[in-house]
């Protein structure tokens, strides 16, 4: 009996160090993985007129594989945009906002 006990006790050890030693990134992998281009851009939106505007706005944006996050001002009529470079690029968002009828371009 105390010899199961040893035996199912070691096996799990070896299972939790096995867990262990592969969850754990190794440098030369961390070292060897691309770092995201984050860029940020501001774009000036037309034909917002209510709150709800924004909303529309946002979704069409985020909607864009590479946006990671989209912030609109009504007030302002404008979004910030912040995008992963080697993914979306300013004129992908700008035609996600145009095709949802609200058409952007690059602010100055």
């Amino acid at each position: 009996m105390t010899k199961q006990i040893f035996t199912i006790g070691s096996a799990i050890a070896l299972g939790i160090a096995g867990i262990v030693s592969t969850a754990a990134p190794t440098t030369a992998n961390a070292a060897s993985a691309p770092a995201a281009r984050v860029r940020v851009a501001k774009f000036a939106i037309a034909n917002m007129t209510c709150p709800t505007c924004p909303i529309t706005v946002k979704k069409a944006m985020q909607g864009v594989a590479g946006v990671s996050s989209v912030s609109v001002d009504l007030a302002a009529k404008t979004a910030t945009v912040a995008f992963d470079a080697s993914k979306a690029n300013v004129a992908m968002i700008a035609a996600a906002s145009t095709n949802a009828g609200f058409p952007a371009k690059l602010a100055r």
